[in-house]
């Protein structure tokens, strides 16, 4: 049997909007207002009004209004239905302001009905969103019951449904005028006389398919589960993309941190639900004004863990701050890879907090990107021309001689040396040539080089990495062992 929640957001054009809470707030549309928020519901604003007299109503209250945006609200239900995708595949939108979940198979997984539903209302009430739920056999009744059994209440446990009536019992005394929306004939048979639902349902099926239409009567079938629906199955995104309005407006960037851990652990569903991994996330911070800041965070590590999102998203936010208030936070990441299970060291020293992905993550967000680079081996003979500077943690397939001794300082431009007679001298003080030669010939084809390369030490016992360039017949220091 299917057991279907319905989640309607019975203030989503309001709240998905930025707004300056908690004054009253109304949304507009067609020079009526469609939506209000609590604060105004209280000062007697109901949908329906024209401005003029919900002004004149509130007095000198402070009254926010608002256009209605539907992208807005859709773009919101869209990253709510990404949301719910971590309790049920089963799910789609519903009437542009519900979410319809089939929670039968989620339900020994949350451990019943009442956790998820209160799991639900955690995680809307930390998103900023206001909900009515139901529970019933078909989404139509949910639908219908989250108005019925919740007058004044968000929680689904309304007597009815405490005391296990059957879903017959349940919709009887619902009101007719609570499914207007769904069909016309619902006014025309309330103006007939008809009070609740149950009078209804009491009518002769043929009699009422024959004066109301097939399609009505197939409504109400679907209604009281005589025409059980398919599940729906939501396919998420192929990126993931959420919003976090603020609510009012914020120019110290430490007021951001609930909007930053709230849509990185949003994003760090969506990447365990999809079996994803990401190493660059887009943040857009938008303001009064088209006010907007972009801020583009990268990491090495496909894997990197949501603290250590904040940490970099932090780090970037202290090298650019805003030139203007933030009403409203995106969060965006679409260069997505298939997951793959790394396991961490099992010999990892005692007190090493981070691993050098991290440590890398963490300078290249302080300082910079161009401030932090990787090395390479290139298929070249001359030291100076065998490696290159890459995005750190880029590997490549050239490697080093096997027995080839190289220094750990390698300078740029070969540093010429002195000789006094047969001996090499360097700031003054005499090298010994303690081991080669290794020869290093290239660049026939253009300008040919022939050089004979040692390891040198001084009196000190530092070792130094020469050359004798044989065609110059001169010799060169090329780096410092360490």
């Amino acid at each position: 049997m299917q057991l279907w929640l319905c989640l309607r957001l019975s203030e989503l054009a309001v709240q998905c909007l930025p707004q300056h809470r908690p004054i009253a707030v109304a949304v507009l549309e067609e020079q009526r207002i469609h939506t209000v928020n609590a604060a105004a519901h209280l000062l007697g604003l109901e949908p329906g009004m024209d401005p003029a007299s919900a002004r004149a109503l509130v007095g000198d209250k402070e009254l926010q209004m608002l256009q209605r945006d539907l992208k807005t609200e859709q773009e919101a239900l869209k990253g709510l239905c990404c949301w719910a995708y971590g309790i049920t595949p089963h799910l789609y939108e519903f009437r542009g302001d519900c979410l319809m979940l089939e929670i039968s198979g989620s339900l020994r997984l949350f451990g019943g009905a009442e956790a998820i539903v209160n799991r639900c209302q955690r995680g809307l009430a930390g998103r900023g969103y206001r909900v009515e739920t139901a529970m019933a056999e078909t989404p139509l009744a949910a639908w219908v019951l989250s108005f019925a059994e919740n007058p004044g209440q968000s929680s689904p446990g309304s007597e009815t449904a405490d005391q296990g009536l059957s879903l017959q019992e349940r919709l009887a005394t619902v009101p007719l005028t609570l499914l207007h929306p769904l069909h016309d004939q619902f006014a025309t048979l309330e103006r007939s006389g008809l009070r609740q639902l149950g009078e209804l349902l009491t009518l002769p099926a043929a009699a009422l398919a024959r004066r109301c239409g097939q399609e009505f009567y197939e409504l109400l079938q679907h209604l009281r589960g005589d025409i059980q629906s398919p599940p729906v199955h939501f396919e998420p995104p192929s990126c993931f993309h959420d919003s976090y309005p603020l609510g009012y407006p914020v120019h110290n960037q430490d007021e951001l941190a609930p909007a930053l851990e709230q849509l990185l652990e949003s994003l760090e569903g969506y990447l365990r639900q999809r079996q994803f991994q990401t190493r660059q996330i887009e943040w857009r911070f938008s303001g009064p004004g088209n006010y907007c800041e972009h801020l583009e965070v990268r990491a090495s590590a496909a894997d990197t863990p949501r603290k250590d999102w904040y940490r970099l998203t932090r780090l970037r936010l202290e090298r650019q701050p805003f030139k203007n208030e933030v009403e409203l936070v995106q969060l965006r990441a679409s260069n997505l890879e298939t997951a793959r299970p790394v396991s961490g060291s099992l010999f990892r020293q005692a007190g090493q907090t981070e691993t050098p992905a991290q440590l890398v993550d963490v300078l290249s967000n302080r300082l910079g990107s161009q401030a932090v680079s990787g090395l390479r081996c290139r298929d070249a003979h001359l030291p100076e021309q065998s490696y290159a500077t890459v995005t750190p943690g880029e590997t490549s397939a050239a490697v080093l001689p096997v027995h080839a001794q190289r220094p750990f300082w390698l300078l740029s431009d070969p540093e010429p040396l002195h000789t006094q007679g047969e001996q090499l001298r360097f700031w003054g003080r005499p090298l010994d040539l303690i081991y080669g030669p290794e020869r290093i010939e290239d660049g026939w084809w253009d300008q040919a080089t022939s050089r004979d390369y040692f390891v040198a030490r001084n009196e000190q016992g530092q070792r130094f990495w020469v050359f004798h360039e044989r065609r110059q017949k001169r010799w060169f220091l090329h780096g410092l062992f360490a």
